[in-house]
Formats: C-alpha cells, sequence, structure tokens
C-alpha cells in the first residue's frame, strides 16, 4: 500500500489550486455567502470543464478514470479554499448515477446539475413507497443551492429532484460559507440507485476528510504568513518561541490528519477488511486536528484573529460543521470501541 502521491494526483493537485485560486479567492469566497443558487452557474460550469465532476468516473462515461484518492486531492483544495457549493453531494452523484446508467449523468458532468447529499439522519426515517419518497432531513449541506438531492438512507439510495414535492428551508447557518438547509420531501418522485448506502457513507466519509485536510492545512499557512510580518518589541512574532511552539503542534496535526485520511482513502478503494475502522479513526482524528488547528489560528492572529475581516473566523466555523457531519466524533468513537467489543 504506497500512501505517497503520485505524478499524476501532483498534476491534478497543481491544475486544481492554479484554478482555485485564480477564481476563487476569499473575496470570491466571501462574495457568495448568502448568494442566490445562480451565482454559482458559472463556477460550476468552470469546474465541469476542468473534469471535477468526472474525475472518478470510468472513461467509458466520460470520467477520467481514475479513483477515490485522486478524488481526495480535488477536496483537499476544496477545502483549503473553503469553496462554497454541494461539491460532495455533486461528485458522489456522478458515482451513483454512473452506476446506475443514468441519464441525467451528461448534465451533471457537464455542470448543468448540482446535487446536495442527505446522508446524516437528522429529521426522522424516511418512508419510500414505489417510487415515491417522504420525510424530512433538517441539516443538508448546499439543500438551496441544490437541483437535486441524492438520498443516502436504511431505506436505500435515491435520486430526488427538486420540483414540487420537495420543501427547502433555509435554517440559520453557523458556516455562512456552507449554508445548511431543511428539506422535506412529500411523496417526492425518486429514482432508486443500485449502489451500495454503505459504500457512499465511505466515499463520503473520506472525501470530506480530505475536505478538512485542506483546511486544516491552509490555517498552518496562515498562521506561519501572518507570524513573519506581524511585528512585536520590534521583532516577527514568529521569531518568539510560543508563537513558534504553536505553529509546529498545528503542522504535526496537519500531517496526523493528511496520513490517516490518505490511508482510509486507499482502504476504500482497495476494500480493505478494516476500511469502516480506518474511515472513523480519519473522521475523528481530522475533525480534533481542524477543531484545534482554527482555534490556534485565531490566536495566533491576536485580537484581529476573530474578526469579521480575517479569514481565520471563517476555518472556526467551517471545522465545527464538519465535526458534525456524518457523524460527530462521539459517534465515531463509539462505532470503534463497539468494534473493539466485538
Amino acid at each position: 500500500m504506497d500512501l505517497m502521491p503520485t505524478p499524476d494526483q501532483d498534476a491534478i493537485r497543481d491544475s486544481v489550486r492554479a484554478y482555485l485560486e485564480a477564481e476563487l479567492p476569499m473575496s470570491r469566497v466571501r462574495a457568495l455567502c448568502g448568494a442566490n443558487a445562480d451565482a454559482y452557474d458559472a463556477l460550476w460550469r468552470q469546474a465541469a470543464e476542468l473534469g471535477f465532476f468526472a474525475l472518478g468516473l470510468p472513461e467509458s462515461q466520460g470520467g477520467a478514470g481514475y479513483a477515490l484518492p485522486e478524488e481526495m486531492v480535488l477536496f483537499e483544495e476544496l477545502g483549503r479554499t473553503l469553496a462554497p457549493g454541494p461539491w460532495l453531494g455533486t461528485v458522489l452523484a456522478a458515482h451513483a448515477l454512473a452506476a446506475a446508467g443514468h441519464a441525467v449523468l451528461p448534465r451533471l458532468v457537464a455542470g448543468e446539475l448540482r446535487v446536495a447529499l442527505c446522508v446524516d439522519p437528522w429529521g426522522g426515517a424516511l418512508t419510500a413507497r414505489g417510487e415515491r419518497l417522504s420525510g424530512t432531513r433538517t441539516a443538508v449541506l448546499g439543500a438551496g443551492l441544490a437541483e437535486a438531492f441524492l438520498v443516502v438512507d436504511d431505506t436505500g439510495v435515491w435520486f430526488v429532484p427538486a420540483d414540487g414535492a420537495v420543501r427547502v428551508d433555509a435554517p440559520a447557518s453557523l458556516d455562512a460559507t456552507n449554508p445548511v438547509g431543511g428539506v422535506t420531501f412529500t411523496e417526492a418522485p425518486a429514482t432508486a440507485l443500485p449502489m451500495a448506502a454503505a459504500a457512499l457513507r465511505r466515499a463520503a466519509t473520506v472525501l470530506a476528510c480530505a475536505e478538512a485536510v485542506g483546511g486544516i492545512a491552509r490555517t498552518v499557512e496562515q498562521s506561519v504568513e501572518y507570524g513573519k510580518v506581524r511585528q512585536q518589541f520590534g521583532k516577527p512574532i514568529g521569531s518568539f518561541q510560543a508563537v513558534k511552539h504553536r505553529c509546529a503542534d498545528m503542522a504535526v496535526r496537519a500531517e496526523v490528519a493528511r496520513s490517516a485520511a490518505t490511508y482510509a482513502a486507499v482502504s476504500v478503494r482497495d476494500a480493505a477488511d478494516d476500511v469502516d475502522f480506518q474511515c472513523a479513526v480519519a473522521k475523528v482524528l481530522c475533525a480534533n486536528a481542524y477543531l484545534q488547528n482554527a482555534a490556534d489560528n485565531v490566536q495566533n492572529h491576536g485580537g484581529m484573529g476573530f474578526t469579521w475581516e480575517c479569514d481565520a473566523h471563517l476555518f472556526v466555523k467551517r471545522a465545527r460543521a464538519f465535526d458534525t457531519t456524518l457523524g460527530s466524533r462521539r459517534a465515531q468513537l463509539d462505532s470503534l470501541v463497539a468494534g473493539f467489543r466485538a
């Protein structure tokens, strides 16, 4: 099992980073906070032209033929820029639709369709009657920006267009760069997809962890950059031992999170026997690292760190949102303990 990046993965990283730095700087991320879905159209089409949504699809279906570790590289870069929008749901929907040979797949790959992921069970059980789905999900990332929903539930995996049978509410969201919404399905037309719910949950966890890894790494970069230019007592604050040690600890946590997420991605790709264990470990370590690094980044920025003008607080909010997505740290630790007891 080789965990080192391949030349192809390095090329993907360089290409995606160059695009996001040019087209999605933090100023545009802030401008998209609270924006209507139409504001994402151009961004989605450009991402589609670069192959974001087809990266892991077979070449026979218009994809690049890569696997989950390469998609992890994409999501790490998305997390580094705090890219808003339902990226996770759209990429996973591409896989699920491709497995079913669904006719809507070309529209998704072309950037004409945004899909939000309904995977967390908040809101209660869903009811499936034939090709109709009813129920509620109270916290769906990017719900108000999507034209369809990928529902992963104990009843199965469903593709649900956002038509008149779907109501989307917009509750207050801690993370303005990644808004959540409540979704109510009322006998909504739904297509059952053959992909296993467990497989989609694993892939969702790995890609969410990869996105967190990007944010974790960016907090380290921000602290180091600020430590070089902020002067105190006539010296850069980065020269002081307390700041240096804090930045070093942040760098260690970033590498731990990246290693755990990479190992989980390779475990999913290779269908390892302990794949669920590795996914749970990655989620716990990435959440711990993101929360602590985001807090330390604010501390390194001193009194400026928690102001709206400084970007540091945006990573605190994204870290909090990540911690409650796809199973909290407590839920993941409970699953690990249950495995040991078994």
